[in-house]
């Protein structure tokens, strides 16, 4: 169909320049993408390695801090338990009068009370193993020991010459810290766990930064983040955490955990909650995803509009061509030729387009007869067909003289359907041609219609087009010989009407 040498150069070009656009664009997408993935990769493994580090440093230092507050209370503990005046307490012996050994209790009450002081001890004292106690005692420890402090105790330690410990009847706002004087006295003092405050780093500081004193069961001593619940257990995330061992830092998506022992057991935990800065990396992903549409769009957009420039009807180059048919109004053979191409090239995958060839095929008897003014009307009443058959982004063009192309959509993603309407489309189109006739009464100006299918025929312009030819020589051929004799009457009468005999019966190839 190329009319020139310079079309066919210049439709080989175009090929080669469209190829190397879509070429060009798709690394250009692929490269940025994978940059893009990888930034947010590094980007987002940075972030997490810096919060597990900071995670790491607070929760050393609250370890530190819990190690401190509870060296303390043990230093001030082995005062009492390193004193022989206390050791020799024995309030079952009854060889002492009763004055002295009040007298004794008095001192060592005055003494106890002292040494409590130095902290902010809730109880602080002695008891011996007939329950009788000295120095500090309250009524609360009394209430959650049931009056058995010296034997509960005793068992809480076994064989352990010092013991930390907390949680009796459920009560976990105690911390106790209990020393084995002798067989028969144990030096015992307590803090309410508030105390901690001055341990633990505020969460107001760290919003995202939670820290916890948890013991050996997985319960919480003290957490500072003010919605935890004393005595309460972790959650079943920090517990599988905890299964990984102390001394660690460990996360998930969300979360990053560093675990740390102190005293009996006992552990510090620091938490940090990841959601925020994810969600803020997510944010700012998509954002910068959608700039980089929008670029790699207005990008193709101006490859495109370039592409356009050196298109022969709007440049130099290769020489201008029309772009419409002055008899008939469609678009002219190498405008059709070339938009087709364009649109197979730029059509969405699953599309079902029709390439439908249309022939006068008595032409020549027309001209014959009547001469050349009566072949344009012919053209014409065809031209008018086509185009009130025509849909929304049909293209419709003359190829050359009596002969014309559609390339209508028929895009449907249920195929069958698809091909059926093709089918339906190409029997209209032929029934509106048979009633096509010539003015005055002159005559029907008989078509033959012939149609291929893309992309199920070929994806190929140039086969196509062989194939929608073939479909219409071989409708031509078909009613050639059905109306033969009609034909040939004509040269025998000298008759100056064209036959009625109808249009050439249409076929898809």
């Amino acid at each position: 169909m190329k009319n020139s040498a310079d079309f066919e150069l210049y439709d080989k070009i175009k090929k080669y320049r469209r190829s190397i656009l879509k070429t060009s664009v798709l690394v250009l997408f692929v490269a940025c993408l994978l940059v893009y993935a990888c930034a947010c990769y590094y980007s987002g493994v940075n972030a997490f390695q810096k919060e597990a580090q900071l995670c790491s440093a607070i929760n050393a230092e609250a370890d530190q801090n819990v190690a401190a507050f509870m060296k303390k209370m043990e230093d001030t503990a082995k005062l009492i338990m390193g004193n022989e005046d206390y050791a020799k307490y024995d309030p079952t012996d009854t060889s002492k009068s009763e004055f002295a050994v009040l007298n004794e209790e008095n001192v060592l009450t005055e003494r106890l009370i002292e040494l409590s002081t130095l902290g902010n001890y809730t109880d602080f004292g002695i008891v011996s193993s007939n329950e009788h106690n000295v120095g500090k005692i309250t009524d609360g420890t009394k209430d959650i020991f049931d009056d058995e402090i010296y034997k509960r105790v005793s068992d809480l330690m076994g064989d352990s010459k010092i013991k930390w410990f907390t949680g009796q009847d459920d009560n976990y706002r105690r911390v106790y810290f209990a020393g084995r004087i002798n067989d028969d006295l144990i030096f015992i003092s307590s803090v309410f766990s508030t105390e901690f405050d001055l341990v633990f780093l505020p969460s107001d500081n760290y919003s995202e930064i939670n820290t916890m004193l948890c013991d050996d069961d997985g319960r919480i001593i003290y957490a500072n983040d003010g919605k935890s619940v004393v005595g309460e257990k972790l959650d079943e995330k920090l517990s599988k955490f905890l299964e990984g061992g102390t001394g660690v830092t460990v996360s998930d998506m969300t979360t990053i955990c560093a675990i740390d022992d102190c005293s009996d057991d006992w552990v510090v935990i620091t938490t940090v909650d990841m959601s925020d800065t994810l969600r803020h990396y997510v944010k700012t992903g998509l954002k910068c995803l959608g700039i980089f549409i929008c670029c790699a769009v207005i990008f193709i957009m101006i490859s495109a509009a370039a592409a356009a420039d050196n298109d022969p009807q709007n440049g130099p180059k290769f020489g201008k061509y029309p772009k419409v048919d002055e008899n008939t109004g469609l678009f002219t053979a190498e405008y059709t030729e070339n938009s087709i191409m364009d649109k197979m090239e730029t059509c969405i995958s699953g599309s079902t387009i029709a390439f439908i060839i249309v022939k006068i095929t008595n032409l020549e008897l027309i001209r014959l007869n009547y001469g050349e003014e009566i072949v344009a009307e012919a053209e014409r009443k065809v031209a008018e067909i086509l185009v009130e058959n025509r849909k929304e982004g049909d293209i419709c063009g003359i190829f050359r003289e009596g002969e014309f192309a559609l390339f209508a959509d028929h895009t449907n993603f249920d195929l069958v359907r698809a091909y059926g309407n093709v089918r339906a489309y190409v029997k209209e189109l032929n029934d509106k041609l048979k009633k096509c006739c010539l003015d005055d009464d002159r005559g029907y100006i008989k078509c033959a219609v012939g149609a291929s299918v893309y992309p199920e025929t070929s994806d190929d312009y140039d086969e196509l087009y062989e194939m929608a030819e073939k479909a219409c020589e071989k409708a031509e051929d078909h009613c050639s010989c059905r109306n033969g004799k009609a034909v040939r009457a004509v040269t025998r009468h000298g008759s100056h009407r064209v036959p009625s005999c109808g249009v050439f019966r249409a076929w898809v190839g």
